[in-house]
């Protein structure tokens, strides 16, 4: 027998997991259809097929909904494959985040960027939970390579492994797309090694 999904808005029995799966999936939905400021917990729990109660269980607020949600779309920075070089985990964090950027991860991170700059109080807490661990996923790569003295000491400065999530994201505000692989290691290359090793040239 076919099975069809259900339209959104008709309930079913989900419960921990599933149902706050389900509940982000829709967090997601609503905010790529009417963004931040059109979105509402009514909305959110009609597209889950669920309650609002199910929601303000979980959630006091639609910002926190919002974050966790966007929070959850993301790879885990953890997930970024520990290896041999600096070079390559570099490349590994700097490409996750421009597939986020491309759409190719389910997430709008295109869309919220211009809700973000409207809504201060979302964008100081979208920093706090979404922004800063991904920031110190890239300071850990710098010190795992000052260990392995890949890269100097002196070089391993917060203002140095913020320069490469901060080209990419730049690099996509500029031309409205995100960098391919070819710029990615441009970026890695040309830039972030020399800063990091001190020299003026960086070498593979």
């Amino acid at each position: 027998m076919e099975h069809r999904d259900e339209p959104a808005g008709v309930r079913t029995r989900r419960r921990g997991k599933a149902l706050e799966q389900a509940i982000y999936g829709a967090t997601l939905a609503e905010l790529a259809a009417v963004g931040y400021a059109g979105m509402t917990m009514e909305g959110v729990a009609e597209r889950a097929g669920t309650g609002k109660a199910s929601l303000y269980r979980r959630w006091s607020s639609k910002r926190d909904l919002a974050l966790d949600a966007l929070r959850q779309a993301l790879p885990d920075p953890r997930e970024v494959a520990l290896a041999d070089s600096v070079r390559e985990e570099l490349m590994a964090a700097l490409t996750v985040m421009s597939e986020v950027l491309a759409g190719q991860q389910a997430y709008p991170g295109v869309d919220m960027m211009g809700e973000l700059f409207r809504e201060p109080e979302l964008m100081e807490a979208f920093r706090e939970r979404v922004i800063e661990p991904r920031l110190r996923l890239i300071q850990a790569i710098v010190d795992r390579g000052v260990q392995r003295g890949e890269v100097t000491p002196e070089a391993s400065s917060g203002l140095i492994a913020r320069t490469g999530p901060a080209l990419v994201i730049l690099t996509f505000l500029l031309t409205g797309e995100a960098p391919a692989k070819r710029e990615l290691s441009r970026i890695v290359d040309e830039i972030l090694l020399p800063l990091l090793t001190g020299s003026a040239k960086a070498t593979r």
